[in-house]
């Protein structure tokens, strides 16, 4: 039995799961550009949050230090 005989009767005959997700995957620009997409979004949805975290934070502070401050109030 020579060597290719030996390696054809033991090839399995599925593909590895390697070749099966390069199979199913688009192309590698497409991929870049969607995740890209999911990371811009992924940062308006930070700096979205933390602006409105901010603003209640200082709002807070803001009628904190107004109640303290008046003079008729005690």
């Amino acid at each position: 039995m020579t060597m290719r005989e030996y390696e054809e009767r033991f090839r399995s005959l599925t593909p590895s799961l390697h070749q099966t997700f390069v199979a199913t995957q688009g192309p590698d620009r497409a991929r870049r550009r969607g995740r890209r997409f999911w990371v811009a979004l992924a940062l308006v949805g930070v700096m979205t949050m933390t602006c409105k975290v901010a603003l209640h934070h200082t709002q807070i502070e803001t009628s904190n230090a107004s109640q303290i401050w008046q003079p008729g109030i005690r």
